[in-house]
């Protein structure tokens, strides 16, 4: 949670909120929206100075503003690029199906047929942001090379982490791969489900 915050703060100072409204919108299939957890990394964040808050009036509200420090930026940098821990790809959940045989055939048609439901529902959710992003590519493209042109610490800190000397170039990297992301997650729940229904059928 603490690089996906990082993350985030590459692209725009923020506050929690709006930070948990991109995870909601673009991100649910990665990581927790919880405020809990979110508040907890900022403090962690915070404490090693990789963020600083900065309080804004808006609309007669006080709203905390987070940003990310030079630290927080060089610290991303190392972190970019590093393989993935196979390890945290774990999920305490697929333990029930390890165990599944010691329930009864009801309950275990039950469960598979619940869990290709849910893996239906997320297909068609994940089918129709795809729809709406190659919909939109060439204007998101467009929109955020003149968004991050016009916010020069914000195109600073994505050159530097990016060593690319152009933010045209960093806009169409960033969101080449969170495509990839996108068609990886469809891809995953692709297999998944060709998996649980073959075991649904050998249960019928």
């Amino acid at each position: 949670m603490e690089n996906i915050i990082l993350s985030l703060l590459l692209l725009n100072n923020m506050t929690i909120y709006e930070m948990r409204t991109y995870i909601q919108k673009n991100l649910s299939t990665v990581c927790s929206d919880s405020l809990g957890s979110m508040q907890t990394s900022i403090k962690k964040l915070l404490e090693k100075g990789f963020i600083e808050v900065t309080e804004i009036l808006d609309n007669n509200m006080l709203k905390k503003e987070y940003s990310i420090t030079k630290a927080g930026l060089d610290f991303y940098k190392d972190w970019t690029g590093t393989p993935l821990n196979i390890q945290k790809f774990k999920n305490m959940e697929e333990g029930k199906f390890f165990f599944l045989g010691m329930a009864s055939k009801e309950k275990r048609i039950r469960f598979l047929q619940q869990h290709i439901y849910a893996l239906d529902s997320e297909m068609e959710k994940l089918n129709k942001i795809k729809a709406l992003v190659d919909s939109t590519k060439k204007d998101a493209i467009s929109v955020n090379i003149n968004k991050f042109k016009k916010e020069k610490t914000i195109s600073k800190n994505l050159l530097k982490v990016s060593e690319e000397t152009d933010i045209e170039t960093v806009v169409k990297n960033i969101y080449t791969y969170q495509i990839y992301m996108l068609e990886y997650g469809l891809e995953r729940i692709k297999s998944d489900l060709d998996f649980y229904k073959k075991i649904l059928r050998k249960e019928m």
